[in-house]
């Protein structure tokens, strides 16, 4: 799985906060620290990469990484701010 950001959002940080806020929309979604990571990291890399490189981060379960990451990018999906392609080529 690989997340990128929907048509017409931005994420960018506002007074020390990560914030993503849709052009189309006008809504705006504030991440904590943690959900920033996963969301930057996914940006950049796929699943496996994120869960890895966070498990090593913050010293818990790949189990517990994975499905956090999961849980964020549904929600993302479902206030369309991200999209999410398959590994296989989505």
């Amino acid at each position: 799985m690989h997340i990128r950001l929907a048509a017409g959002t931005t994420l960018t940080n506002v007074e020390g906060k990560d914030v993503l806020f849709s052009v189309k929309s006008g809504d705006s979604y504030g991440l904590n620290e943690t959900a920033a990571r996963m969301l930057r990291l996914g940006l950049e890399v796929d699943l496996e990469q994120v869960v890895d490189r966070l498990a090593d981060e913050y010293g818990v379960e790949r189990k517990e990484i994975r499905d956090d990451f999961e849980e964020l990018a549904r929600e993302l999906v479902q206030l369309k701010f991200v999209l999410v392609a398959s590994s296989q080529g989505g």
